[in-house]
């Protein structure tokens, strides 16, 4: 399986578990953190893979 696949999939997995245990846990307490924290980090690994695929110039915008 592609390095950008297994980040998109593994960065899912992460932010919904993450969402549920922020949610279900009381405000500010270590579990709500840790949510928070893992949530932060399966958004920066589905963002990673996604962008590791793009084309250098892919949001460019060419003047013409």
């Amino acid at each position: 399986m592609e390095r950008f696949v297994r980040l998109i999939v593994a960065g899912g997995v992460v932010l919904v578990g993450a969402c549920w245990l922020a949610a279900f846990a009381d405000y500010g307490s270590v579990p709500w953190v840790g949510g928070i924290v893992l949530a932060l980090l399966g958004t920066g690994a589905v963002v990673a893979g996604i962008t590791g695929e793009l084309e250098p110039g892919a949001f460019a915008v060419e003047e013409g």
